[in-house]
């Protein structure tokens, strides 16, 4: 079986920033996305408590994404001027292999 080389791209940021963090993905060229509600833990800034739906926009949200490398090269670039917008975001990067090449832009 003959495997695909793609970057796995995990982005927690508050709701109130999801819409703007999936334009750009789509802006760089995804071909697709993952959103994971109700994302909560400690870190850095203090705890972040799960609102239990109560559609809070301080609540945090999981974006994930596969793409390939210079896709995520894009992404990362505009995620890091987000981060010096002061926009407080975690972005973890992980290769990954898939079957599908065609699938993951």
């Amino acid at each position: 079986m003959e495997f695909y080389s793609k970057k796995r791209l995990s982005i927690i940021v508050e709701t109130a920033f999801k819409e703007k963090v999936i334009s750009l993905l789509e802006d760089c060229g995804a071909s697709g996305y993952t959103v994971y509600k109700g994302i909560y833990g400690k870190g850095r800034h203090g705890i972040k408590q799960d609102r239990a739906g109560l559609g809070d926009y301080s609540c945090n949200v999981e974006i994930v994404s596969i793409s390939s490398p210079e896709v995520a090269e894009c992404i990362l670039r505009e995620l890091k001027r987000m981060i010096e917008r002061d926009i407080v975001l975690i972005v973890h990067v992980t290769d990954v292999s898939v079957i599908r090449d065609d699938h993951f832009n």
